[in-house]
């Protein structure tokens, strides 16, 4: 279990934070020379059911198309490739295996609940600031 904490002056108006994506390969074939993509601008969405990736990170990784995914957007539903990937969270746990949606978004990564429900995700605001606590993998809370 390994705990990430984020704390931000005043309320935020988003949860973002940094996170390393890498291709979906087998992990025993992961080494150092495994391709990564190093994101400062992670955006973490519990409005959206699916991980999301832009076009920048399928291209600096030179992945492959998976198959087709719908995505459900302002300008309405549109049918894009989708991705296997490994996400590398702030705290050090790997969600792997993820299959990412590739969409035109103005973050690197949207961390969609596919991924948020293997952590336990905590939002305070106390004091007028916001405090952003993940735990992973998840442990539960007993209240």
């Amino acid at each position: 279990m390994s705990l990430f904490n984020k704390k931000y002056d005043g309320n935020a108006n988003n949860i973002v934070t940094n996170t390393i994506v890498f291709p979906g390969v087998e992990l025993e074939q992961m080494t150092t020379e495994t391709p990564r993509f190093y994101s400062e601008n992670a955006l973490w969405d519990t409005g959206a059911q699916v991980t999301v990736i832009s076009e920048k990170v399928v291209k600096s990784l030179g992945l492959k198309p998976y198959g087709k995914g719908i995505v459900l957007g302002i300008g309405g539903e549109s049918s894009v490739d989708t991705y296997h990937i490994h996400v590398l969270l702030p705290n050090g746990f790997l969600a792997y295996d993820v299959e990412a949606y590739c969409s035109d978004i103005d973050n690197d990564i949207l961390i969609g609940m596919d991924i948020i429900n293997l952590t336990d995700f905590i939002i305070t605001n106390t004091d007028g600031n916001t405090n952003f606590i993940m735990r992973a993998p998840s442990e539960g809370v007993n209240i």
